[in-house]
């Protein structure tokens, strides 16, 4: 029962810590996160904080932890939701929503670089398990018929897409990928769909980057009337 209590206090505190550490960011960026003015809001002492979180970049792991896992549940709703057809519409229009009710937690995770940090292994594989869902959406627009099984997507320069030898692009995508497992025999999609994915990816990460960060602001038109254009030249293959 008294173990029981502190895991539940553990949790608690931890979930709190990272409460406040996300206000912090919201007001400093990444660059204002500190343990221990995180404890002093708390009511703690920074040593006291520290037995929950090792470093910041322990606590700045979680942080980017839970929000890729946020993203990537919430992409994943939008596309299971739609039809084959609609899916990609609805993952860009998901995507989107998503940074623009929660810009900071976007910036996190794509936003500048936090100096001295290093990504662990698990955010990476988070974050490959992310991209399969854009490959798995991208399969239904572009217009060029590219989709599972037109070429290996091994990660060597010899792997074949439609025949051809996967450019530089394809290949360092297949290799990313690799970190989210295994795909199911016979769905395993070609390099030239996964670096059409990527490239549409840094597409819509640049409306939206733009549009999260105010870069619109004052030049007369609806953001999202531009990203709707976006989508609709990706879905043409344009």
């Amino acid at each position: 029962m008294a173990t029981a209590r502190r895991e539940r206090y553990r949790k608690q505190t931890r979930e709190e810590a990272k409460a406040v550490a996300l206000a912090q960011l919201s007001e400093s960026g990444t660059a204002g996160i500190s343990v221990n003015a995180i404890a002093k809001a708390m009511g703690m002492t920074g040593p006291a904080l520290y037995r929950y979180f090792a470093s910041r970049d322990e606590l700045l792991t979680e942080l980017i932890t839970d929000t890729y896992r946020d993203l990537a549940e919430t992409l994943a709703r939008a596309v299971a939701d739609a039809t084959p057809a609609d899916r990609f519409r609805a993952l860009a229009l998901a995507l989107r929503d998503w940074a623009k009710r929660q810009p900071d937690r976007y910036l996190l995770i794509y936003g500048t670089p936090v100096p001295g940090y290093q990504a662990p292994p698990e955010t990476t594989e988070i974050a490959a398990g992310l991209m399969r869902t854009i490959v798995d959406a991208c399969a239904t627009v572009g217009g060029d018929g590219v989709g599972a099984g037109d070429g290996g997507a091994g990660g060597s320069g010899a792997a074949m897409s439609g025949g051809q030898p996967l450019t530089e692009l394809e290949a360092a995508l297949a290799r990313h990928l690799e970190g989210a497992g295994p795909w199911v025999a016979g769905e395993e999609p070609g390099g030239a769909l996964k670096g059409r994915a990527l490239r549409t990816w840094t597409r819509l990460h640049g409306v939206i980057s733009l549009d999260v960060q105010g870069q619109f602001t004052g030049m007369g038109f609806d953001p999202s009337v531009l990203f709707e254009a976006e989508i609709d030249a990706l879905v043409r293959g344009g």
